[in-house]
């Protein structure tokens, strides 16, 4: 049986340390994600009421309705603002 070298044990031990504050990290994030209002998301696409209704309506662009509030992911306007780059770098 081969002993396993110290340096490579205090490599482990890093990549533990590592991965212990990542995840204290994530689990101190709230588990919802960012919601934004269409006020808010109009002002980031640039668009009028009649565009953003739009992409609602053609799937473009998911949203949730609540009582009288649509709410939208971040995470789905970063995607939509992605898909629809036409320069040659990515975002």
């Amino acid at each position: 049986m081969q002993l396993v070298q110290s340096e490579h044990i205090e490599d482990l031990v890093k990549d533990v340390r590592e991965l212990t504050l990542i995840l204290k990290k994530s689990r101190s994030t709230s588990e919802f994600p960012e919601l934004l209002r269409t006020d808010e998301v109009k002002k980031i696409l640039k668009v009028k009421d009649s565009t953003l209704a739009t992409l609602r309506q053609n799937g473009t662009l998911p949203f949730t309705k609540i009582g009288g509030t649509i709410y939208y992911l971040k995470k789905d306007i970063i995607k939509l603002l992605k898909d629809n780059y036409s320069g040659t770098d990515e975002i």
